[in-house]
């Protein structure tokens, strides 16, 4: 089988990450625009959002995972690295195209919802709940995509999980997060896909708080990320390769 070149590879990941933010991003920003919930924290906003990246992560694994393996998450991409399942040298260009996907699919959500998708829905960006603090914000978010990697990780990349189940799980484990965390944070468990809204919120005049991206939104899921990584080659006694794919 033909390997996908490294371009081939950005594409796919600025590609899977564009509809990620778009889809997930989109119907977090149509609850406030709707009354549904302006954070999402409602149980009619809640559910739709949950759904709504849920059904996009399935879909995108579907479209690009056997392009670019479908990681659309800065995260995931620096965990794997970090237990050697991912070579270090292709992470600069799997993040590139992950932020700018992220940022070309929320400028996508203006053109369906106009600038009031910034101004009132602030472009599904993620935000702390009031009673939420910084560092529990990180701690939460961080928590959230550990239990994505391990879904990840146990059933796309350990190839000794059954096969055909990835995208699902994948999927379905992304949803049952939003619903716990979202209420806390707005469960994006992705940095780029934090990102990516709240540059084009910032672009357009609309106030970011660049400090509790930083913390609860980058930090927050690398660590996670890695640690659940760590913890699943251990309990799974999943060996490190000798060599990661050049």
């Amino acid at each position: 089988m033909r390997t996908a070149t490294m371009v081939e590879r950005f594409l796919a990941e600025a590609l899977g990450t564009f509809l990620l933010t778009f889809i997930g991003g989109g119907a977090a920003a149509l609850t406030a625009l709707s009354n549904l919930s302006p954070k999402g924290s409602g149980a009619a906003g809640l559910v739709l959002v949950a759904l709504a990246h849920g059904l996009a992560l399935f879909i995108i694994v579907m479209i690009v995972g056997r392009i670019s393996g479908a990681h659309v998450n800065p995260a995931l991409t620096l965990g794997l690295a970090a237990v050697r399942r991912f070579p270090w040298e292709e992470v600069p260009a799997y993040l590139v195209g992950q932020f700018v996907g992220a940022v070309l699919g929320a400028a996508a959500i203006l053109i369906v919802y106009g600038k009031e998708a910034a101004t009132i829905g602030h472009l599904g960006a993620p935000a702390l709940a009031p009673n939420t603090g910084v560092v529990q914000g990180l701690l939460i978010e961080a928590i959230g995509t550990a239990i994505l990697m391990l879904a990840v990780i146990a059933t796309a990349i350990d190839t000794r999980a059954v096969a055909g189940w990835a995208g699902l799980t994948i999927g379905l484990a992304l949803g049952a997060i939003i619903m716990v965390i979202g209420p806390a944070t707005g469960g994006a468990v992705n940095p780029a896909r934090a990102f990516g809204p709240d540059f084009v919120d910032f672009v357009l005049g609309v106030k970011v708080d660049w400090f509790a991206y930083l913390l609860a939104y980058l930090i927050g899921p690398i660590i996670g990320a890695s640690a659940a990584a760590f913890l699943y080659v251990y309990i799974a006694h999943f060996p490190t390769p000798r060599t990661v794919r050049k």
